[in-house]
C-alpha cells in the first residue's frame, strides 16, 4: 500500500495567501497537482520550501498558473513564456529534488505514477454553445489566453485555445499509451491539473459557461483493464472525491483567500492522504529516458528504487 498527500492550488503567491509551512503528514509520497504559484520556475521552489523532507518523493504537476507571465522590473523572473517554463522546470526541478511529470511517468514502489497537465478538449459544453462560440469566448475571458505568453521580448503572442487543444491530445494519447503498456497487474495513479470529468465541475451535472476550460470527460480510460485505481486533478477549486468504474478520482484544492478570512474552499484537507495498493520500497531515485539524472532519497537502508520518468514533449501543431 502507498498513501499518498495529495494537495492542488497552493497560489501561495496571491495576495493573503501565502504558507509558511506544511503540517506533519504520515504518508509515502507527496504530491502537488499543479498551480503552486506563478511562474512554474517560483512554483516548484516554494513546494520545496514547504516540503523540506528530501526523504519522501515529492511529485510536482505544471498547472495552467506555472506558465503566467508578469511583468514586474523588480522580479525579472515573472515575465517569462510557455516555452521557457517548459524547458527550465525540469531543470529546477532536478535541482530541487523534485519529480515533475509534464507528459510523462514515474515509478514509485511498484506504483506507476503517469502526468500531465492535461488542459481540455472544448468539448465540456452546454448545448447550446458551438465550438467556435467556445473558442471565442475563452479567448476573452480566461486569463489562460491573455497573461500566457509564447513569444519572448516585447513579443504580445499569447497563447492560443488551438495550442491547448492539441496539447490535451497530446496528454490523453501519452497518458492512455502509459496505461495500456505497464504490467498486467500493476497499480496506476494518473495525476492531471485539469480534471478528467465532468463530474467534478462546481454545479454538475448542470454545465455552464466556461466548463470547457476546466474539464474533459475522460470516463472512458477509467473502465477496464488498464484504468488506473486513482485519478488525482487540481484546477477545481472544490474538492471532490468520488468514483468512475474502476477509477477513483480526488481532488483537494487549496484555492483562494475570501474577504473576512474566509477560503473560497473551506474543506481544503493539507494532510489529506489517499491510498493505493502497491509494493512500496524506501529508496527512491529517478531516470528520464532511461538515464539515471538524480537520487531523490538520498542514502537510505532500504533497498534502492529506480523511478523511470518517459519525458514526451507535446506541441501545437495541428491547425483549428
Amino acid at each position: 500500500m502507498i498513501r499518498i498527500n495529495l494537495v492542488s492550488d497552493l497560489h501561495v503567491d496571491i495576495e493573503r495567501n501565502g504558507l509558511d509551512s506544511m503540517p506533519p503528514i504520515d504518508a509515502d509520497v507527496t504530491v502537488v497537482a499543479g498551480d503552486a504559484a506563478a511562474p512554474g520556475t517560483l512554483a516548484l521552489r516554494r513546494v520545496r520550501e514547504l516540503y523540506p523532507d528530501r526523504d519522501r518523493p515529492l511529485i510536482y504537476i505544471p498547472g495552467n498558473h506555472d506558465f503566467y507571465s508578469f511583468h514586474d522590473k523588480h522580479h525579472a523572473e515573472l515575465k517569462t513564456t510557455w516555452e521557457e517554463q517548459r524547458a527550465r522546470m525540469p531543470e529546477v526541478a532536478e535541482d530541487l529534488g523534485l519529480i515533475l511529470l509534464d507528459d510523462a511517468a514515474v515509478e514509485i514502489g511498484g506504483v506507476l505514477f503517469v502526468g500531465a497537465t492535461l488542459w481540455t478538449d472544448f468539448m465540456t459544453r452546454p448545448p447550446y454553445v458551438m465550438f467556435g462560440d467556445a473558442v471565442r469566448e475563452a479567448t476573452k475571458q480566461m486569463n489562460d489566453y491573455r497573461t500566457i505568453k509564447t513569444g519572448a521580448g516585447r513579443s504580445k503572442d499569447r497563447l492560443l485555445p488551438r495550442q491547448t487543444i492539441d496539447a490535451h491530445k497530446a496528454s490523453v494519447a501519452y497518458i492512455e499509451k502509459a496505461l495500456a503498456e505497464r504490467p498486467a497487474g500493476q497499480d496506476a495513479v494518473v495525476i492531471t491539473h485539469m480534471a478528467p470529468s465532468p463530474r467534478s465541475l462546481l454545479h454538475w451535472p448542470t454545465i455552464t459557461d466556461l466548463n470547457w476550460c476546466y474539464a474533459s470527460d475522460l470516463e472512458r480510460l477509467m473502465i477496464g483493464d488498464t484504468a488506473p485505481e486513482l485519478w488525482l486533478h487540481g484546477h477545481v477549486h472544490s474538492n471532490r472525491d468520488y468514483r468512475v468504474g474502476d477509477t477513483r478520482v480526488v481532488c483537494n484544492p487549496r484555492g483562494y483567500p475570501e474577504p473576512g478570512g474566509k477560503r473560497e474552499n473551506p474543506d481544503f484537507d493539507a494532510g489529506l492522504v489517499v491510498k493505493v495498493e502497491g509494493r512500496l520500497s524506501l529508496g527512491v531515485g529517478l531516470a528520464n529516458d532511461g538515464k539515471h539524472v538524480a537520487d531523490i532519497a538520498g542514502n537510505r537502508t532500504a533497498d534502492n528504487v529506480r523511478l523511470s520518468a518517459r519525458a514526451q514533449e507535446f506541441g501545437a501543431t495541428s491547425e483549428m
